[in-house]
């Protein structure tokens, strides 16, 4: 398993192994299978996140083919806890039915209403979404600003990368 790096206007951000191993495990592969998702938690240092542990699924989050809920009581017992180790609380992830995932209204809704209620100090959150394909394809990831605005991956030429130019991509 390979490391994810993101670079969004100046933060790189990194998706360690063991990480992506638990948003990968939980691929809908099958045709019924229900969404699942979880937090992302980073270390983090100037110019750069590390994301460490991806938590999820979990008792209580409500799973459907294209719907996913998470119990907010155990996200907020998650925060306190990977808090307390260091870690700071830094987006979401979830999974999507589909090969190269895109997100939807519900998606931006949902992770703008996190940026806007959560209590940090950080310039904004992350979204992960993981689709069937395996990374980088069928990985999306998106940063979400403070002010509204939001900074996605871009391709050099419009062109899908491979695994050799996943670390030099370009950014908006």
């Amino acid at each position: 398993m390979f490391e994810c790096v993101f670079k969004f206007q100046g933060l790189d951000v990194e998706i360690a192994p063991d990480a992506l191993e638990t948003m990968l495990a939980h691929r809908q592969r099958g045709f019924f299978s229900s969404e699942a998702g979880g937090q992302m938690f980073a270390r983090l240092s100037p110019g750069k996140w590390r994301i460490e542990v991806a938590t999820g699924p979990r008792h209580g989050d409500r799973r459907g083919r294209f719907h996913f809920w998470p119990n907010r009581k155990a996200e907020q017992d998650e925060i306190n806890s990977y808090f307390k180790q260091g870690l700071d609380f830094v987006g979401d992830w979830h999974t999507h039915p589909e090969n190269r995932p895109h997100p939807s209204s519900d998606d931006y809704r949902s992770v703008a209403n996190i940026v806007r209620e959560s209590t940090h100090e950080l310039p904004g959150m992350l979204m992960c979404i993981v689709g069937r394909e395996n990374p980088p394809d069928g990985l999306w990831m998106s940063f979400h600003l403070r002010d509204g605005k939001v900074a996605t991956v871009q391709y050099p030429d419009g062109a899908a990368p491979n695994k050799e130019s996943y670390r030099r991509r370009k950014f908006i």
